[in-house]
């Protein structure tokens, strides 16, 4: 039987779980490892199975997503940690057979070559959280591409022009039962921070993409107002950029700002810390759809954010949030002064981004989608 001819039964309810393989480049903490953690929990274990693998480690990764998953029974092969490229190709070549479906994340490039070179290889969906992972690489054993954001499945579709409806969209998601409000006075007490401090918070990897330094140049701005003003920012340092985590400690010391910006560093208990916000900051340019807008919108915060990627999909300028200029610090002071004078504005711009999570974000929404494709795919078989 020719590979194209293979077609695989439909998954009914009552079917043995089918095995699900996502194939990370790397696992760090970030929007993709998320998803991969929420669809462990959130999809039936009757009727599928998710196992991960990842293809590189740097010595100053994080661990922490290893720890997550393995804590809900997903196993994580760190192989090919161990390998090199070519020996990974084989590696995944044979381990792939055993799978019913497969998952790219982060366009890892050991894994087409592995593909084409398997026995009988599962479908493939691939998953990207930037523009620049979906325009890499072949897509002819691609049988569908699901992007973050309309800019992502955008390009995806012009990747694959024979067939862009195999491009799709299905946005990052939230649980929604992670985040606590009563979570608040503890959270600060364990800051020191009076209840009536304002506290802005910024959340992802100490990436340059990102721009963290406009954040705290807005810290600095923003003292001579509101002296009492706490910058919080949540992450670790890039692997690929450790240095300009140390610039940024370095321009808070420059600007007498250690009082104002704190780092907490990677922590794997965002949803609580959301808690003990008034504010999120997000001023990246480049990036695809951040996933840390849901989580502010699931703690019911304002976000002050820049026009970049999905967040425009995300956000409604003055309905469900406030956009800035890129690299403009005082526009994001005067944006974070406006939104502390005014309580009644801050929760309307919460509760209007969290309306949205809850209708387009949540856990319950997006998991159900994923699971229909993961359905469907499977049912088609490989290309």
């Amino acid at each position: 039987m020719s590979q194209a001819s293979v077609h695989r039964d439909p998954l009914p309810e009552g079917a043995g779980a089918r095995r699900i393989l996502f194939v990370f480049n790397w696992l760090v903490v970030g929007g993709e490892e998320t998803e991969v953690r929420l669809l462990a929990r959130h999809l039936d274990p009757s009727r599928y199975r998710i196992e991960v693998v990842a293809c590189f480690r740097k010595p100053n990764m994080p661990a922490q997503t290893h720890a997550q998953l393995e804590q809900l029974g997903v196993a994580v092969d760190r192989t090919p940690y161990s390998l090199s490229f070519e020996d990974t190709v084989d590696y995944l070549a044979r381990k792939v057979a055993a799978y019913d479906l497969v998952v790219s994340c982060q366009a890892p490039p050991d894994l087409y070559p592995a593909l084409e070179r398997a026995w009988m290889p599962p479908p493939l969906i691939e998953h990207g959280g930037l523009v620049s992972e979906a325009t890499a690489g072949p897509k002819h054993l691609t049988s569908r591409y699901v992007g973050v954001c309309a800019q992502i499945r955008d390009a995806a579709a012009a990747a694959m022009p024979a067939r862009p409806h195999h491009a799709l969209e299905i946005p990052s998601m939230v649980d929604l039962t992670e985040f606590d409000p009563a979570d608040r006075p503890a959270t600060r007490r364990e800051w020191g921070l009076d209840k009536a401090a304002p506290v802005i918070g910024w959340v992802g990897r100490l990436d340059r993409k990102k721009r963290v330094e406009d954040v705290i140049r807005a810290a600095q701005i923003l003292r001579e107002r509101h002296p009492a003003a706490c910058f919080l920012l949540i992450g670790g340092p890039d692997a690929f950029m450790p240095e300009y985590a140390d610039e940024l400690r370095g321009l808070t010391r420059e600007l007498g700002l250690e009082r104002v910006v704190r780092f907490l560093g990677d922590r794997p208990d965002v949803p609580r810390l959301l808690s003990g916000l008034d504010i999120l900051v997000w001023l990246a340019r480049g990036e695809g759809m951040p996933h840390v807008i849901a989580e502010a919108g699931a703690a019911r915060l304002p976000v002050v954010a820049t026009r970049d990627g999905g967040t425009e999909e995300q956000i409604e300028d003055g309905v469900s949030g406030l956009f800035v200029p890129h690299e403009r610090p005082e526009a994001v002071a005067a944006a974070l002064d406006r939104l502390i004078g005014d309580a009644d504005l801050r929760r309307r711009l919460g509760d209007t981004l969290r309306r949205k999570v809850e209708q387009e974000y949540s856990a319950a929404v997006v998991t159900r989608r994923w699971q229909a494709l993961f359905d469907e795919v499977i049912a088609e078989g490989p290309r």
